[in-house]
């Protein structure tokens, strides 16, 4: 149960020190992680009564006071610019906003900048950033990535992107499990490079301090692969030659 269970302690603080009705507010990939790690009996028993995606409830007006908001999303800009809308006419009495990677210092002034109703409880950052399938493995949900692995050119913005979101999600990872790896990564691979080179850039400079947990375990080893090369098909099928 160890990415499982890392998901549900994070639900489990998200929504246990607030008190009373609540509605939770996911996005298209949070609603993922939580549906595989909670069910919505479990939702219930800790009084969210409604469960709604963050880019459609804005189409409603109506005014929920009584229920507090629980917003779990991923530090997005377009999510950020979603919830900056939302607090210029807050719809419930509480917000407590909760996101799924690390945010970035503009984002913050952004959601302060917004919160003129002064009905932001509290920012907090939790690291559920990815879809854990069992307890040993997880996935991130990125549609079409094979495209990214063909040897033909792709739009660098889109690359960087994708670059960018398993990075992200490879960080979460670790950080729920309070772990900072040893990265190695397939030289002959320009992708796998470019993944291992960002991701010791994120743990160890751009944030060393939220990755030192001081502890005295043998560090684990992330090896990035490129999937182009595959090494299970030669061991399963006999390649010989006759003549």
């Amino acid at each position: 149960m160890v990415l499982i269970g890392s998901v549900r302690d994070y639900v489990n603080r998200m929504l246990q020190d607030i008190s009373g009705m609540k509605v939770l507010i996911l996005d298209s990939k949070t609603v993922s992680a939580v549906s595989v790690a909670y069910s919505q009996s479990e939702l219930l028993q800790r009084e969210v009564f409604l469960v709604e995606l963050v880019d459609s409830i804005s189409m409603s007006k109506e005014a929920m006071s009584h229920l507090k908001a629980v917003y779990f999303v991923r530090p997005t800009s377009e999510n950020i610019q979603l919830i900056r809308r939302q607090l210029a006419a807050p719809r419930f009495g509480e917000y407590h906003l909760f996101f799924s990677n690390i945010l970035k210092d503009t984002q913050i002034h952004i959601l302060a900048d917004s919160d003129e109703h002064e009905v932001v409880q509290q920012v907090q950052e939790v690291y559920a950033d990815f879809v854990a399938v069992d307890p040993c493995h997880f996935t991130l949900n990125i549609t079409s990535n094979h495209f990214y692995m063909l040897p033909v050119a792709v739009d660098p913005s889109n690359l960087q992107q994708y670059c960018d979101r398993i990075v992200d999600g490879i960080a979460a990872v670790f950080l729920a499990l309070k772990r900072r790896p040893i990265i190695r990564y397939q030289r002959t691979s320009d992708i796998a490079k470019r993944i291992a080179q960002e991701t010791a850039k994120l743990t160890y400079q751009q944030e060393s301090g939220l990755f030192d947990f001081r502890r005295n375990e043998i560090s684990p080893l992330l090896l990035v692969l490129d999937r182009r090369d595959d090494p299970v098909t030669p061991l399963l099928n006999q390649w010989t030659y006759q003549v």
